[in-house]
């Protein structure tokens, strides 16, 4: 018996099995290479974390030298709670070889010029000042927006100040300019990037205020 290859019957079901391999074959392929994607997204997560946390000594760490510094030196930290938004923080704390804390980092997160944005922000002991920050996942534009995610960038949030600001005043500031109000909470802004600039300040800034009162509520300060 001769097939009719132009009969509908015959097309839909060559259509079938073709879906049915391709479709088998591609989930062949991510079921392969899963465990692969989550080391790397596990690795990817601990470098920044232990760069933010400054745990480098400013050397470009071998993985394994990136995954054993995160197990000695981080560990869950408290979990606090905004109580005006709710917002729940669920810190990492850092500690040094005797255990005492070198610092804490906040979940960060927001809406960017193009889609969400999610890092980590570190901050000292005493809540005062900015050790670090990465970004590891976002969708700006690169050699624009996307920016935000080079260390010469992120360098400028070293030391910031972060303590509560005067009244209408903000905790940081990316771009405008230098003034008392700013001094110390300030960081340049890129260059053709205004949106992604003034989208990632909007959001460190509500963050940075829902942990603060979080952080109080909780005890971590003594103010």
């Amino acid at each position: 018996m001769t097939l009719d290859v132009n009969k509908p019957a015959y097309v839909i079901a060559f259509a079938g099995v073709v879906s049915a391999v391709f479709t088998a074959a591609i989930m062949s392929l991510h079921a392969a290479t899963y465990p692969a994607v989550q080391r790397n997204e596990k690795l990817f997560r601990e470098r920044a974390l232990v760069g933010v946390f400054g745990l480098g000594g400013g050397q470009e760490l071998t993985d394994r030298r990136v995954l054993e510094t995160y197990d000695r030196h981080v560990r869950a930290g408290p979990t606090v709670t905004d109580p005006r938004t709710g917002t729940k923080f669920e810190l990492l704390e850092a500690v040094d070889a005797d255990g005492k804390p070198l610092g804490y980092a906040l979940p960060v997160s927001g809406v960017g010029f193009w889609a969400r944005i999610d890092g980590y922000l570190a901050v000292t002991p005493d809540l005062r000042r900015v050790l670090g920050i990465a970004f590891l996942d976002h969708a700006e534009t690169p050699g624009l927006g996307g920016r935000i995610a080079e260390p010469s960038w992120r360098k400028q949030f070293d030391g910031l100040d972060v303590t509560p600001p005067p009244a209408g005043g903000k905790f940081l500031y990316i771009g405008g300019e230098e003034t008392p109000a700013t001094q110390g909470r300030r960081v340049d802004a890129i260059t053709g990037a205004t949106g992604t600039g003034n989208a990632v300040m909007r959001f460190l800034n509500q963050r940075l205020a829902e942990f603060r009162r979080a952080a109080e509520a909780g005890g971590m300060t003594k103010e």
